[in-house]
């Protein structure tokens, strides 16, 4: 749809539809704060930039240019193809009110070097809204980072959505870092068969970020494997919802959140794992590990698995929390370690083991970000 139809239409839907149609749970209260993003309306200033080698600029929704990188090729269009995004609560419509331009990326062969798609934004109360398209050739092989970052009090917020073609093989991580103002990600990408994807997703701070995957495997023979992180520091409230739907026969889709909420930040990771009837002979798995670290804090986990055939390879969802027992206090204290070094060691464990997950390329694009969270 033209991005002169769809916009129109947007504000209409704005108008009317709730965030969200269903009333969430009353012991969780609400997964995401939707007043948090009220009130920015102020149009995004004009920012530029030079990317580096294999690094692609969205600057306040806009396309500001890519580094020189072997199979990625760039265009922004006036298009939106809307074939995963939906207009179905306000937010969205609110995001695609705003979109100026809509950024299309495509992927092949096997690039050079780590590519990072860096989704920036930067204005005082402003709204800024990008439309991200990725395309991910037969075959492709390589390490992508779509990382969100704002300055200042400024929404942040993106639709994308893409494919995975047969055979790929990418490490892929979706990241959404606040530097105060409110976030809003949505990721939808469809994948086709005889693929891999490993998930590497961040989301940290913010006055109200959420970071929001899908993963339909409708391929055969094709998995989905994800550890995230969550960080959630001062006043900070943190939404990440990732699921990974089996659509297709002999599939493995394996999702693990691990949430970090200091001083009074709000933190919720909700981990889905679906097979559906048509996903028969798949494996599903869906783990949450929270550790809260401080009395004001809050933490919340909701691993959850839907089952639509008894065809299956394999099943089963778990929920932990990481805080420290007597038995393991213990073992610490008596090693040298104080009671004040007690809970930063548990914060390091959490985040080394996902950095420790992160492939090679991956973790030259995040690293930057991940060590800033430890201090």
């Amino acid at each position: 749809m033209k991005l002169s139809e769809l916009k129109p239409l947007a504000r209409q839907l704005e108008a009317k539809l709730p965030y969200q149609e269903m009333a969430d749970s009353p012991g969780v209260k609400h997964y995401v704060d939707w007043t948090k993003y009220e009130g920015y309306g102020a149009e995004p200033p004009p920012i530029s930039g030079k990317a580096a080698p294999c690094e692609i600029l969205v600057l306040n929704g806009r396309y500001a240019g890519a580094g020189p990188c072997r199979g990625v090729e760039v265009e922004a269009v006036d298009e939106a193809p809307l074939k995963l995004i939906q207009l179905d609560s306000k937010m969205n419509a609110a995001v695609a009110s705003r979109v100026p331009e809509v950024v299309h990326i495509r992927f092949s062969g096997t690039p050079e070097a780590p590519i990072a798609v860096r989704i920036s934004a930067r204005g005082d109360r402003a709204f800024s809204a990008a439309y991200i398209v990725l395309d991910f050739a037969d075959g492709f092989a390589g390490d992508v980072s779509v990382i969100a970052e704002s300055e200042g009090d400024v929404l942040n917020s993106a639709l994308i959505e893409g494919a995975v073609g047969d055979g790929a093989s990418i490490n892929i991580a979706f990241a959404s870092i606040s530097g105060g103002g409110p976030h809003y990600v949505l990721s939808r990408m469809l994948v086709r068969s005889n693929a891999s994807v490993v998930a590497r997703p961040l989301a940290a701070l913010g006055s109200m970020n959420s970071l929001i995957e899908e993963y339909i495997v409708e391929g055969t023979k094709s998995s989905v494997d994800v550890v995230g992180l969550e960080v959630g520091k001062g006043r900070s409230r943190v939404h990440h919802y990732v699921s990974a739907v089996n659509d297709g026969e002999y599939g493995r889709g394996r999702v693990r959140l691990v949430a970090i909420a200091k001083d009074e930040s709000w933190v919720v990771q909700r981990a889905l794992g679906r097979i559906t009837k048509r996903g028969r002979w798949s494996e599903s798995i869906a783990e949450g590990v929270t550790y809260i670290a401080s009395k004001t804090a809050v933490a919340i986990t909701q691993p959850i698995l839907y089952i639509d055939t008894g065809d299956v390879e394999g099943a089963r969802h778990s929920a932990a929390d990481a805080s420290l027992d007597e038995e393991k206090a213990f073992y610490l204290r008596a090693r040298g370690f104080s009671e004040a070094d007690l809970g930063a060691l548990i914060e390091l464990s959490l985040v080394d083991q996902y950095a420790s997950s992160l492939t090679e390329g991956l973790s030259r694009l995040l690293s930057p970000y991940v060590e800033r969270l430890k201090a």
